[in-house]
């Protein structure tokens, strides 16, 4: 039963979400999965991912069941921690990894969009989807992380006519597994001239 103040979790159910408590801690996990891959400035997630949790439950209806609310109740959860930290600061640009056209037009939006969203409610940082998927890439479940890396590099571009030169910008996805399509759009943005790239997501596996 959810309590008026209770939009998308029941109190009890949120206190029980696994927290990561990375967000003010450097060279956290997160980060290490990115050692000797690309050049971030920092990096975190909000949960650990396990399945048959809540946050499990909860990732899927936002992907796949039209909640939308949920990102944005999770982005706003993750846009609170940022802010308590010292480490991310003087961001440009929320980019939420991009969808490809087709698939996000299937989806009805993009997951990512929306936990972007939530941050930038909270943080005031603006949301830009300055990033474009080149090609319908199949899905990366049950891929192993070569397969990973090759499904996705080379897949991503910055958009026409929009110049990330010198910009601060905090990368956002919904979960981060082996780190392969986040590690694509990050070369992709400091390939363009990004002067800071950070990330951060819901949950990590």
């Amino acid at each position: 039963m959810l309590f008026l103040q209770e939009k998308v979790v029941c109190l009890p159910c949120e206190r029980h979400l696994p927290e990561t408590d990375f967000t003010g801690w450097p060279g956290n996990p997160v980060e290490k999965v990115f050692w000797g891959r690309a050049k971030i400035t920092g990096a975190t997630s909000l949960y650990f991912f396990a399945k048959g949790e809540k946050i499990q439950k909860l990732m899927h209806a936002l992907k796949y069941r039209g909640r939308k609310d949920i990102g944005i109740w999770l982005g706003k959860k993750l846009g609170i921690e940022l802010l308590n930290s010292n480490r991310f600061r003087k961001i440009d640009y929320i980019v939420p990894v991009p969808l490809h056209p087709k698939k996000e037009y299937k989806r009805g939006y993009n997951q990512s969009e929306m936990i972007a969203r939530g941050i930038s409610d909270i943080t005031g940082w603006p949301v830009s989807a300055l990033l474009q998927r080149l090609t319908n890439t199949a899905t990366q479940t049950r891929k192993g992380k070569y397969e990973r890396w090759k499904n996705v590099s080379g897949k991503f571009a910055v958009k026409n006519g929009v110049s990330v030169s010198g910009k601060s910008i905090l990368l956002i996805d919904d979960i981060i597994t082996t780190g392969a399509t986040l590690e694509a759009n990050i070369h992709t943005l400091l390939g363009s001239g990004a002067r800071d790239v950070f990330i951060a997501t819901v949950a990590i596996a």
